[in-house]
């Protein structure tokens, strides 16, 4: 984070806060939303790194949250760079430039066609929602087409975007075990008393890593691969993939796979048909040997996503009773 930095006008931070928005304390968000003229309802989605609102038909503005800086969000531009040079079916996001306001981090970014995923299932029924959640399977598997054969397995973006900070091994197990235990340090009091025995839970799914080898391919894994981080077409087709974070790593493409299947349970409108539909399209176009795997992933993404008991109670109780086997 770069603050106590002068605006490209001259306008100190001091003097912008002191002005404020109709006479009100601004925001983080307001001051920056000011900047390029945009209102309230141009919002377009939040998480837990930003917040996105429509520019126009073309680009996006994100304003990051206190807790990103400014390495991690440069080092994203450039991972999505990279990202830019594969021939893909569908668009991924594409960073045009880095400002800081008044201290405060955004990003001006390409705005993919397409709606919302996650907006568009609940409405879907029979044929259309089939083809759907067929055409979200195979997107993921495109994904897993990208490989990185010269670098280590691990995260393509450390939380302080300083590659050199991350989590990379050439097993693919230690990497595991090294990202679980990590992800864990916040939330592990609550595990402790919301999943019983859960040392030996734990202890259970280590030991369950043989089960996805230690050198599978190394492949773009986006590591949070749900339907809000993806956009359909009219034609209910994938039409883009966005919001790759922390979570993305150099790794197992199955994990896609996964999160497409299982991922769906955290969120408010979930059916649990879409996660047997998705299994069985899995089991026939890849064969069934890869449901034990989908399967362990679901437990690496309860492990992962735990630390949200108060911030995100629906996502860490969606965790629990995976851990507890329900």
């Amino acid at each position: 984070m770069r603050s106590g930095r002068r605006n490209d006008q001259g306008i100190s931070g001091e003097d912008l806060i002191r002005h404020g928005t109709a006479g009100r304390f601004p925001s983080r968000t307001h001051v920056i939303l000011n900047r390029f003229d945009l209102p309230d309802t141009a919002l377009l989605g939040s998480g837990g790194e930003s917040k996105v609102y429509a520019m126009d038909a073309n680009h996006v503005l994100r304003i990051y949250h206190d807790n990103v800086g400014w390495e991690y969000v440069e080092a994203r531009q450039h991972f999505y760079a990279g990202l830019a040079q594969e021939k893909l079916p569908f668009a991924l996001p594409e960073v045009y430039s880095v400002g800081a306001w008044v201290g405060h981090v955004y990003t001006v970014e390409k705005r993919i066609a397409g709606r919302d995923f996650s907006k568009v299932l609940p409405s879907l029924t029979g044929g259309d929602r089939a083809k759907a959640l067929t055409s979200f399977v195979e997107a993921a598997a495109t994904l897993g087409n990208i490989h990185f054969p010269e670098r280590p397995y691990g995260e393509l973006l450390a939380p302080d975007g300083l590659e050199s900070n991350g989590i990379a091994s050439e097993s693919w197990q230690e990497c595991l075990r090294a990202r679980i235990e990590r992800m864990l340090a916040p939330g592990r009091a609550d595990l402790e008393v919301d999943v019983p025995g859960f040392e030996q839970v734990l202890a259970s799914i280590y030991a369950q890593f043989p089960i996805v080898g230690d050198k599978p391919p190394k492949s773009l894994v986006h590591g949070d691969y749900f339907p809000g981080n993806v956009f359909i077409g009219d034609d209910l087709t994938i039409a883009g993939i966005g919001d790759f974070s922390y979570a993305a790593w150099v790794g197992d493409a199955r994990m896609d796979l996964a999160g497409a299947v299982w991922l769906l349970g955290a969120t408010a409108d979930y059916c649990a048909d879409d996660s047997v539909f998705m299994r069985e399209y899995i089991a026939e176009r890849w064969g069934s040997e890869l449901l034990p795997i989908i399967d362990f992933y679901r437990l690496y993404y309860s492990l992962f996503f735990s630390g949200c008991k108060r911030d995100d109670p629906t996502t860490y109780w969606w965790c629990v009773r995976n851990l507890r086997g329900q």
